[in-house]
């Protein structure tokens, strides 16, 4: 792996990190949500939030791996299988 394709592996992790911080912040400012409009968004929000996570989880095994940080992917599979995301080995 030459260092355009880490650097771009890496951009994309931290890309989607960004993205998932914006989520976050939304799903926070509204924590305290009552009506059933902001509960409906505080749920979508915190869907999308979910499953950004779980995308840069799967993703970050596979950039880990190609970078030979084997013991790092292998610790993200385990979290991944913990959380159901990957089978059982």
């Amino acid at each position: 792996m030459n260092d355009e394709a880490i650097a771009r592996a890496v951009r994309g992790i931290v890309a989607m990190e960004a993205s998932r911080e914006v989520l976050a912040a939304r799903v926070t400012a509204l924590r305290t949500a009552t009506s059933a409009e902001d509960l409906a968004e505080r749920d979508r929000y915190g869907t999308a939030m979910a499953e950004a996570d779980s995308r840069i989880l799967l993703d970050s095994i596979e950039v880990l791996d190609r970078l030979g940080m084997t013991a790092a992917a292998m610790a993200c599979s385990y979290v991944a299988q913990e959380e159901g995301l990957l089978p059982p080995p």
